[in-house]
């Protein structure tokens, strides 16, 4: 089980081998990965069932953006990444500014995702984006959905696949970061803005990061829904004017729904919050329920 007293010994391996104490290491977030500030940098210990390769991937991914002069976060310099401790996969970051003083504006990540998806191909393999495979993986190996939920979240599926498979994107396909949000973005202490979080880095349509954002508009509070008229705005192209915008976004929710299924263990809030997503697939009518972060 991925949980913090699993990896709170793993950090303290890790601490041990870059001569950090780790009687001061701060938990930032521990869900997806289990991330903690200590110092002047940042560590990250990805789920056990995740492949070294896959993780030595997103590294090359890193390296290459910052050699280009994007605007991301550097992998700390002193050790070579990315290392195995404990049977985790860990890498080490440049600790910047989170940013809680002065958020990242949605208007400023549409100014990232615009220079991000200009950038030519990375000479580094990267993933396919694959939703509905994700999708029917994520639902199937979660713990907290009964068969009823299962077989919702399946035949939701089941209608959004064809129309995925149909689907002619008017921006084309280029790398994507494929989680673009307001929580994957920092400041550097000089105030700016970065993207970070490169673990989903993939090859597919652009617009599924632009769905992305209007997805956290619209369920999130904040940023809202009249926040996605900046990133329009900052990006250079209205998404809503393609005419299968909706339906991506709507697939796009239903993999947010599916993966947090999968990560969250039964009786804890992420499965509470789970559920009242899955309700919202039913129930949702004019106005769309709003989600809480996880």
């Amino acid at each position: 089980m991925f949980v913090e007293a699993r990896t709170r010994p793993v950090l303290a391996e890790v601490c041990r081998l870059l001569g950090y104490p780790d009687s001061n290491a701060i938990l930032l977030r521990h869900h997806t990965n289990a991330v903690y500030a200590v110092g002047d940098v940042v560590v990250k210990i990805a789920p056990g069932d995740h492949d070294l390769e896959r993780v030595r991937g997103m590294v090359a991914v890193v390296d290459w953006l910052v050699a280009r002069g994007f605007p991301t976060v550097g992998l700390h310099p002193g050790v070579s990444q990315p290392m195995r401790v404990g049977g985790y996969a860990v890498t080490v970051w440049q600790r910047l500014d989170p940013a809680h003083d002065d958020p990242i504006t949605v208007s400023e990540l549409g100014s990232l995702l615009r220079d991000l998806h200009a950038l030519p191909a990375p000479p580094v393999p990267l993933p396919s984006l694959r939703p509905i495979h994700g999708i029917e993986r994520a639902v199937t190996r979660s713990e907290i959905l009964n068969g009823k939920e299962q077989d919702l979240l399946m035949g939701r599926l089941e209608a959004l696949a064809a129309g995925w498979e149909a689907m002619r994107f008017p921006r084309g396909t280029s790398m994507i970061q494929s989680d673009p949000q307001i929580r994957n973005a920092l400041r550097r202490f000089d105030g700016t803005p970065v993207l970070a979080d490169w673990d989903g880095a993939a090859l597919g349509p652009r617009e599924w990061d632009i769905a992305t954002v209007a997805v956290h508009c619209r369920r999130f509070d904040p940023p809202g829904q009249d926040a996605f008229a900046g990133f329009t705005a900052a990006y250079g192209w209205d998404a809503t004017s393609w005419p299968r915008f909706e339906e991506l976004c709507q697939l796009r929710e239903l993999q947010m729904i599916a993966t947090n299924a999968r990560k969250s263990r039964p009786g804890t809030e992420a499965a509470d919050e789970v559920r009242h997503r899955i309700a919202g697939l039913v129930d949702d009518a004019a106005e769309l329920r709003r989600w809480h972060i996880l």
